[in-house]
């Protein structure tokens, strides 16, 4: 890199978005446990980021988040106009969905501690052992570090041939069956705000099951394909897995012992502290320095993450107001195992139609909860959304990102999910009557 590059890397402007982004954690934290400060003091840093990031998403990426904003920018002005209803939503869109940015930025730093097993001179084996392992392995590192791992097992599994229709489809798997239990993924996050009083203990032990019945369809898949014997692994170590395999018994420990603080802020709390504790520990007396490029470097590259949060809290509180002064009521009169298939069902047609996780989840959450009487019920559904929305949408930001920077064909991973998704979309069906059954 030239010194004009350095200079400008280093400079206040280039600072600015990792620092404004930085400022989110002590705010949120302080938030969370302090209920006489507001949470929309820790959104101002978000919409200051909005501001500084938008400008630098891809094309279409600004359009969507200009869209939703436009949108919900028009729903709170018409609900104030119409009635005095919109002014609690609007601060909930001055909130800019702060604690699931907040969290956001922590993991981000589990970046930094995660790959030390991840080596890069390590010979890739090829055949069907070396792909489970890749399969299995790359679920646990994507619970904590999320889409991060996809590139990073991607990159290097591509760095001396291209990347195969078999191996997308195990980056693919791997990362999207997460959401549907881990506590670090952006969905558990949105899915604890838009079902709130929703269990993450429950969540997850929902969740777990169906995470394994994906694994176990896509490892069979995988062991009956044709290529798997000359397709290349990944060798993950232990070095590598330990980590979130200890982040994620850590969080569950955390709930059980303080259940009143909320797990986005335990997530947000233990990435730091384990990052913190863990860095110098790895890295000696070059942590302050590495901290500081992830500050300078890292954290701006959040910027499609944090515009679309954002964007869909002012979508969400936008709608809600203008439903509420329009008195207009669109959840049944009960959210029951019924309601919740449909419910689990539209979600995925609309993601199947681009419409983004995030979005769909948070609006949902918004219109039904008025009708729910057991959070958990649509907690679990909106996280089974998530991860087959992502897993089967060729306009999923990881199915895009597989298409984009490796070539792997759209129509090509929806071939291959043509089995996988009735089958996960039945075994979703039968976990949402199952919770009902045994709860109800």
């Amino acid at each position: 890199m030239n010194t004009a590059n350095t200079q400008t890397l280093a400079s206040p402007a280039s600072l600015l978005p990792g620092i404004v982004l930085l400022t989110i954690l002590p705010l949120s934290i302080v938030a969370a446990f302090n209920e006489q400060i507001p949470g929309y003091l820790a959104g101002i840093p978000a919409w200051v980021a909005l501001f500084l990031l938008i400008a630098r998403q891809q094309r279409g990426q600004m359009i969507q988040r200009i869209v939703l904003l436009s949108i919900g920018l028009t729903g709170l002005a018409l609900s104030l106009v119409i009635g005095s209803e919109g002014g609690a939503y609007l601060l909930k869109a001055l909130e800019a969905n702060q604690m699931i940015i907040s969290m956001l930025v922590a993991v981000s730093f589990l970046r930094l501690v995660t790959l030390s097993g991840l080596e890069a001179d390590d010979q890739l084996p090829p055949g069907n052992k070396a792909l489970q392992g890749t399969l299995f392995g790359g679920h646990l590192i994507a619970s904590v570090i999320n889409m991060s791992s996809v590139m990073i097992l991607g990159d290097r599994l591509s760095a001396n041939r291209p990347l195969n229709s078999l191996q997308g489809l195990i980056l693919l798997r791997s990362f999207s069956i997460c959401a549907v239990w881990s506590p670090f993924f952006a969905a558990m996050g949105v899915i604890l705000i838009s079902a709130p009083g929703a269990s993450l203990t429950t969540l997850v032990i929902y969740g777990i099951p169906v995470a394994l019945a994906g694994l176990l369809m896509t490892s069979w898949q995988i062991s009956r394909h044709p290529q798997a014997a000359t397709t290349q692994g990944y060798p993950l170590h232990f070095g590598a897995l330990w980590i979130p395999m200890l982040l994620a018994v850590l969080v569950m420990i955390a709930h059980n012992l303080w259940p009143e603080v909320s797990v986005i802020t335990l997530v947000t709390l233990l990435s730091l502290l384990f990052t913190l504790l863990w860095l110098p520990v790895k890295t000696g007396s070059r942590s302050p320095a590495i901290l500081a490029k992830h500050v300078r470097l890292g954290l701006p590259r959040l910027g499609g993450e944090v515009t679309l949060f954002v964007a869909a809290a002012v979508l969400a509180a936008g709608i809600g107001a203008l439903l509420l002064s329009l008195d207009i009521r669109l959840a049944p009169e009960h959210f029951g195992p019924l309601a919740a298939c449909i419910t689990l069902a539209v979600l995925i047609a609309l993601a199947m139609i681009g419409m983004h996780p995030v979005t769909s989840a948070v609006l949902a959450g918004s219109i039904l909860m008025p009708s729910v009487d057991d959070p958990n019920l649509l907690g679990i559904t909106l996280l089974l959304s998530w991860s087959l929305g992502v897993g089967l949408s060729p306009f999923s930001g990881v199915q895009i990102s597989l298409q984009s920077r490796y070539g792997i064909s759209a129509l090509t991973m929806l071939r291959m999910n043509r089995f996988y998704a009735p089958t996960m979309i039945v075994i979703g069906f039968c976990t949402i009557n199952l919770y009902s059954y045994l709860h109800g």
